[in-house]
């Protein structure tokens, strides 16, 4: 299990314009694609804030994803 710090950002909107999927970015201009959906409404509420967060982290068509195991606010 790996951690990461930055804030929590849209990457993705339906038609409606709606969020859903989201980032971390990081510091060091990392992004990393949520990728398990049921924290999805957790994180919505954190939109823009700096948190940590723990899981696994793969990378995918040269994208870093991470699966959340646990979110706190720094």
């Amino acid at each position: 299990m790996e951690s990461i710090r930055g804030i929590v950002i849209p990457s993705d909107w339906d038609s409606n314009g709606n969020v859903i999927s989201l980032a971390i970015a990081t510091r060091d201009e990392e992004e990393y694609i949520i990728e398990n959906h049921q924290h999805l409404s957790d994180l919505k509420k954190l939109l823009r804030q700096e948190v940590v967060v723990d899981g696994s982290i793969k990378c995918r068509n040269n994208s870093k994803i991470i699966n959340v195991k646990s979110i706190r606010i720094e």
